[in-house]
């Protein structure tokens, strides 16, 4: 037994001596990696001063620094941009550490009020005084658009409005209107010889225009957006021609960096079959339960491949569907507002 004991006893010192080598080897990696991680942590503030803070969120988000907002009011600054910052620029800090922002508010905040279903006169009075804190300021009305009325509805009437009720946003930002002209003719159909100026629909929200297009019964194609030159542009028609086959309209679209509660998305999808093709969109008034349904495209011939554009204005969550006539649905968006 004691030479068997003696025999195995080198053997026992070589695991030993192997066993603490591959002990010291982990520990000296695990001490590499811990080392390259903190490395790794650490980020390099930019210069984010003067930039419009919507602009450089995400930017700072993949930095993984915690942002806290300060305001501060300079009116003849622009609302948004960032006037102070609490780590310098080039400063290397720790991914998670807390950066303070000053950001400017520039205009009174206001709520957008809602005038819907209010006659354009009693809508501009109320446009006029909107409550921003204690003081009323008024709100610009970027344009008016006169589409044919429907129905029961009455002449001279909002039958629409971008931004929507409820927007928390400032007084700087103009409000778009879609009212009812005077409709003592009812006509089924557009004339496409009948003269129209197509002028009047650039500057127009995108989504006013083909309102109107559905009302007159003319159909249309919603051509490639183009990235506008100012953001003020966003959402808003570029150009308008009306063909023996219908409407050809541009617009102006910028992808926004975040996802707001209002906004304008640009949706396409290439149908995957010739059929006449109609897309509706569906919302749900906040704090209401009743779904609102609206036609956007109405039986419109799509050859197999052939792409079909939408611009519309999401005002909270909404539904878009595309269905075919014999084919039945081709394609749903469900968008989110989350800002």
């Amino acid at each position: 037994m004691k030479e068997k004991f003696l025999k195995i006893l080198p053997y026992s010192g070589y695991v030993l001596f192997v066993g603490l080598g591959l002990l010291v080897f982990f520990v000296a990696a695990f001490m590499v990696v811990v080392v390259r991680t903190k490395e790794e942590q650490k980020v390099m503030m930019p210069y984010v001063i003067g930039k419009n803070y919507i602009e450089v969120h995400n930017e700072l988000q993949r930095l993984q620094l915690k942002v806290r907002l300060e305001t501060q009011r300079i009116p003849e600054k622009t609302d948004g941009i960032i006037l102070a910052q609490s780590i310098d620029p080039g400063k290397e800090v720790e991914a998670g550490s807390k950066l303070y922002l000053t950001v400017n508010i520039g205009f009174d905040r206001v709520t957008i009020p809602d005038v819907k279903g209010q006659d354009l006169k009693r809508a501009k009075a109320i446009l006029e005084k909107v409550l921003s804190g204690e003081v009323y300021v008024p709100l610009q009305i970027g344009g008016i658009t006169y589409v044919p009325a429907v129905g029961d509805e009455p002449a001279d009437t909002i039958v629409d409005q971008i931004p929507g009720p409820g927007k928390e946003t400032h007084s700087g930002e103009k409000i778009y209107l879609l009212v009812t002209e005077p409709n003592t003719e009812k006509k089924s159909n557009q004339s496409f010889n009948e003269p129209l100026d197509s002028t009047k629909f650039v500057g127009t929200p995108v989504p006013f225009v083909v309102d109107y297009l559905q009302r007159k019964k003319i159909p249309y194609l919603l051509k490639e957006p183009t990235k506008p030159e100012f953001r003020e542009e966003h959402g808003l028609t570029s150009s308008f021609e009306l063909k023996p086959t219908g409407a050809e309209v541009g617009a102006f679209f910028l992808k926004p960096s975040e996802s707001f509660v209002q906004d304008y998305e640009f949706l396409e999808y290439e149908v995957d079959d010739d059929d006449l093709y109609s897309a509706k969109v569906s919302y749900t008034k906040p704090g209401e339960d009743t779904e609102i349904e609206k036609e956007i495209f109405t039986n419109q011939k799509l050859k197999e491949d052939e792409p079909v554009r939408f611009l519309i204005h999401r005002a909270g969550n909404v539904k878009v569907t595309l269905f075919g006539k014999e084919t039945g649905v081709a394609k749903v968006w469900k968008l989110k507002g989350t800002y």
